[in-house]
């Protein structure tokens, strides 16, 4: 077959009325992070309607579907998760309703909710996307293995990362978080910090017995605002930067007292050229001039979460099938880029799985009120992400 018979094939095997309507029933069903039975028994009814060879839900509440290949190419693992975040002043949640796109500026219709682009609907549209091979007639050359995992939003071991631990293993990865149907190469890495400011209680009555730590947060700020000024900034995956997401103080009990410990979150996003090491050094550095060389006594740096900077050439084999697949359908080229998240593809590609983006929806939806994803998205997708995976897996036409 050719390559546009091939596409032709692909798009007529897409039922964009049943992929619609599972993408609204998905985001009907509640799925909080640790709470994703439900939808995950969903994804699986779903790989099984769409003839997956193997369907199975691990321990951890992964949802693993298989398609089996011919042997004769490479193998290649989608991955999206199903957890979504609290729903915050969002209202109605949980309508999947659709609804004219015109109110955020776009065109066509789009399916409201939340967890509609991040993301049970690229699942969904990942899944249908394997089904779609199936039905038009067209093997893949190597497996291909959808995982939609558990616990994403927490950063959780839980999700993809177990799933691999555990031996599943591809040789190129696709992870369909939003893209806008545009090919993402990778994101920025994450380290996550505890910093400890330590003063000295005393009564609030003679609050200069006292050494407040509160007080002492001041200058530290400062610095590290005058820190992020000169930070790298990545042609590819962006400017790295520095903030305060979280500050506690104790003894915090409503008692009469200056308070001798206050805990920062600190979150630090690293581009090609630095490393964790190198963030944690430098953020050592500022305490340090700040507050002298009494780590322990007066301050304290733990790293306590880090998420891995993602990246794949665009050189490799999955970009490339990715941008071919994207042009096919777009009719032009499309955008090489980069998220501003971070999303669970970095494991697959930490692993050493070269992993790429390309997923439905606009990242800047995701955890708003006016969370949604167009439904011409979801089908222009789904079409994309067929032609990649097989593409990538070298496959097509039984003889």
């Amino acid at each position: 077959m050719s390559n546009n018979s091939i596409g032709a094939a692909i798009d007529a095997a897409i039922d964009p009325v049943e992929l619609i309507d599972a993408c609204r029933r998905a985001v009907q069903i509640e799925s909080l992070t640790g709470e994703e039975a439900r939808v995950a028994q969903f994804v699986a009814e779903q790989m099984r309607s769409q003839q997956f060879d193997d369907v199975r839900i691990d321990a951890n509440g992964n949802v693993i579907g298989s398609l089996f290949g011919s042997g004769t190419g490479p193998s290649v693992m989608v991955n999206g998760h199903i957890d979504h975040v609290p729903v915050g002043a969002m209202k109605t949640p949980f309508s999947g309703e659709l609804v004219d796109a015109g109110r955020w500026g776009e065109s066509g219709q789009a399916i409201f909710g939340r967890g509609s682009c991040d993301m049970k609907c690229n699942v969904i549209a990942a899944v249908h996307a394997v089904g779609a091979l199936k039905r038009a007639g067209l093997r893949p050359g190597g497996n291909v293995v959808v995982v939609a995992d558990v616990e994403e939003e927490t950063d959780s071991p839980k999700g993809v990362k177990s799933v691999i631990e555990g031996g599943l293993r591809a040789d190129f990865g696709i992870s369909v978080e939003s893209t806008r149907g545009q090919v993402y190469l990778g994101h920025r890495g994450k380290l996550e910090c505890k910093v400890k400011l330590i003063g000295r209680t005393s009564h609030a009555s003679e609050p200069s017995n006292g050494l407040n730590a509160i007080y002492l947060t001041t200058e530290f700020i400062q610095r590290l605002q005058s820190y992020a000024e000169g930070l790298a900034n990545d042609e590819l995956l962006g400017p790295a930067t520095v903030t305060i997401t979280g500050m506690h103080s104790y003894p915090d009990n409503g008692t009469a007292v200056v308070p001798d410990l206050v805990e920062m979150r600190v979150d630090r996003r690293y581009v090609r050229g630095e490393t964790p090491q190198t963030c944690l050094s430098e953020l050592q550095l500022i305490l340090r001039s700040t507050y002298g060389d009494l780590e322990g006594s007066r301050w304290s740096i733990e790293a306590t979460n880090h998420y891995p900077l993602m990246f794949t050439p665009e050189s490799s084999a999955v970009a490339q099938a990715a941008i071919v697949a994207a042009a096919d359908v777009d009719g032009a080229r499309p955008s090489v880029s980069a998220w501003r998240f971070g999303v669970n593809g970095t494991f697959m590609n930490e692993a050493g799985i070269p992993t790429i983006g390309l997923g439905p929806g606009d990242e800047k939806w995701a955890h708003t009120p006016e969370e949604h994803i167009g439904t011409a998205d979801l089908i222009e997708a789904t079409r994309k992400i067929a032609r990649t995976i097989l593409a990538v897996t070298k496959g097509g036409a039984p003889n």
